[in-house]
């Protein structure tokens, strides 16, 4: 049960934002269940993709890593959880939709990088074109209050997204497309703000910004011990 994560899987499943808000696209990561690890595994090796064994064998109960050598780049399956800045645990979330995760998952794999690239903006305006905030994930839907409802449990990640949606607003301050997507964005803004927060996230509050509230993400190597290479 394979599902895109990234960049391209918003190129995927918000064509019309993803042409507008055009950008290059590297490579394709993907989501699974860790109970699917070998499957995965020999799929992926099936496509002449080469194992990172030394990465897969230290990290692969929630990442694996794997070579392509057609597109000549890395390709990342995460597993059970999405964990960067923030956590996102997605396990029981894949039967939701396909081809990629569920959008409102995706948006908020997007809205907790505390160091926004352009790219990262570009895929948050794209997908927010082509979809509609609602009460579920469907096609052109996301579901605005299940993204509600776990921020108001989280403080860090909720403070990490308000900060981008700022950044988002300013980013896209006189741009064509901004109608279309602004709306959504303080539409979602108001739903976080509104939705009750839980005795952790008010408890965390207080703290404030006095303590880090946010992961710096690992820099992984990538150098390869592949399959036939013996490096």
């Amino acid at each position: 049960m394979l599902r895109l994560i990234g960049g391209a899987a918003v190129a995927v499943i918000a064509p019309k934002g993803s042409e507008l808000f055009s950008r290059t696209y590297k490579d394709a990561d993907y989501f699974g269940l860790s109970s699917q690890r070998k499957e995965i595994t020999s799929l992926l090796e099936g496509l002449n993709m080469e194992p990172n064994k030394r990465f897969n064998a230290l990290h692969g109960y929630n990442r694996l890593m794997f070579y392509d050598p057609v597109l000549n780049s890395t390709i990342d399956v995460f597993l059970d959880e999405f964990v960067m800045c923030h956590k996102l645990i997605l396990k029981d979330r894949l039967k939701i939709y396909y081809p990629s995760i569920p959008p409102s998952d995706l948006l908020l794999t997007k809205m907790q990088i505390i160091n926004l690239t352009e790219n990262d903006k570009k895929d948050i305006a794209a997908l927010l074109y082509d979809f509609e905030i609602g009460d579920k994930d469907e096609d052109k839907t996301l579901d605005g209050n299940y993204i509600a409802k776990l921020l108001s449990e989280d403080w860090g990640f909720y403070k990490t997204f308000t900060i981008n949606h700022d950044r988002m607003k300013e980013y896209l301050k006189g741009n064509t497309y901004a109608p279309n997507i602004l709306p959504k964005l303080d539409k979602l803004r108001e739903m976080i703000e509104s939705h009750p927060k839980s005795l952790k996230w008010k408890m965390r509050a207080k703290i404030g910004e006095r303590v880090k509230w946010y992961e710096e993400p690992e820099e992984v190597n990538t150098n390869f011990q592949g399959a036939g290479s013996g490096i």
